[in-house]
């Protein structure tokens, strides 16, 4: 292994730890808090549905903020900063008394997300690795899984035995402040050090791929767009209800915080093996191929009441739950090229942020009306279906290319 390969590696193993300790306490942790601030609280289903929805919308609408910023600085300058904004945010709601300063607090923690997390950490990956780049993601993303699970562990410990849910969000809140920031600063570089005497803008310039304006002129980025938002509103929806809609099928809170956490494990191992087997059959085949999978958990989950379907449903979900994480942006590379990989990224992010915002509230309203969650899955296997059409229909760089050569060579 060469001097670079190494250092490719351990900056993968220190985004590792931030998706473990960012995203893995601050979004994967929302199915754990739900039922608490219901019960706490008394807020309806769809109203409490809104912090995560919220949540989602300001990670989103911020993306595209992110992904100019890193096409212009480095990117531990923008994953410190967000890693602040999220652990601030923790110790927020734990001091919120009511429905106002906890939704302004979900707001900070997705700005805080999306800075640490996603779109930073892909663009990292994607410009340190090339012919592993679907191992080293599968690898990197990971650390969203099995920091949800260990964090759902971790803090459905503390809730139980420390102080209820306001500790919860203190005890998500410190590795953020006190590992996390240090640890971006001193491991996390945008790129290898052969490009590291141009700046970060004219080094991403020499890369192939398009620039934003020609990005939206492609159908590839439509398609994209399209993925993001049906995986997104699906895996939002069915993380943040899951626990509640086992409870109300008859399991125990704790079986269901262990469903989650199993979930997220699986989802873990989901990643390193699509990651994987996308290097060899192309993050578009990959991806919908998940899409299908995910499709089948969905209508599945109508039979949990059932324990001897409990088992098939949490291989199936938790294995395609987190993989799109990991093929949606190596797709993205694969289709619009790295030049502009962190711009390209955010505008596809809004629509991330738009299905995570209305899955949650729409399963929600669904149980409210129908005291049922059996129509909300129904509608996210049919999502499912469409996410894997649309992601057939992206086409790899050279092809987009080759099609909008000759309307440049008219014009």
């Amino acid at each position: 292994m060469t001097i670079r390969e190494r250092q490719g590696w351990n900056i993968a193993a220190s985004l590792f730890v931030t998706l473990f300790l960012v995203f893995g306490s601050g979004y994967n942790t929302g199915t754990l808090f739900f039922p608490q601030l219901v019960r706490h609280f008394g807020w309806s289903h769809a109203r409490t549905a809104w912090l995560t929805s919220a949540l989602a919308l300001s990670a989103g609408f911020c993306a595209p903020l992110v992904g100019w910023l890193l096409d212009r600085i480095e990117a531990r300058i923008v994953m410190a900063s967000g890693a602040a904004l999220a652990g601030g945010a923790f110790l927020l709601a734990s001091v919120s008394h009511s429905f106002t300063p906890m939704l302004f607090a979900y707001l900070v923690l997705g700005v805080g997300i999306g800075a640490a997390t996603l779109l930073p950490s892909a663009m990292v990956i994607a410009n340190w690795f090339g012919e592993r780049r679907g191992a080293a993601m599968g690898i990197t993303f990971a650390g969203t899984a099995l920091g949800g699970a260990a964090m759902i562990a971790a803090g459905n410990f503390v809730i139980q035995h420390f102080g209820g849910w306001r500790a919860g969000y203190v005890a998500l809140a410190l590795p953020m402040l006190v590992i996390v920031i240090p640890l971006i600063f001193i491991m996390v570089r945008t790129r290898p050090p052969e490009a590291r005497h141009l700046s970060v803008q004219a080094s991403a310039d020499a890369l192939p791929g398009f620039e934003l304006a020609e990005a939206l002129r492609t159908r590839s980025f439509w398609m994209i767009t399209a993925a993001q938002f049906l995986y997104s509103c699906v895996a939002a929806a069915s993380g943040l209800h899951l626990v509640t809609y086992l409870i109300g099928l008859g399991y125990s809170a704790t079986f269901g915080a262990g469903m989650a956490s199993l979930a997220l494990l699986l989802a873990a191992g989901g990643k390193l093996v699509m990651g994987t087997v996308s290097d060899r059959v192309s993050a578009r085949v990959a991806l919908a191929v998940n899409f299908s999978i995910q499709g089948v958990a969905m209508l599945l989950a109508l039979g949990l009441a059932s324990r001897a379907m409990v088992p098939v449903f949490m291989l199936l979900y938790g294995l395609t739950l987190g993989a799109p994480l990991v093929l949606l942006p190596l797709l993205t590379a694969d289709s619009m090229g790295l030049k502009r990989f962190g711009s390209i990224g955010g505008i596809a992010g809004v629509f991330n942020t738009i299905g995570a915002a209305v899955g949650p509230v729409l399963a929600g309203r669904i149980f409210d009306v129908s005291g049922s969650y059996a129509l909300a899955f129904e509608i996210f296997a049919a999502m499912c279906v469409l996410g894997a059409l649309a992601t057939r229909s992206c086409r790899p760089l050279e092809a987009e290319q080759a099609l909008m050569a000759p309307a440049a060579a008219t014009a």
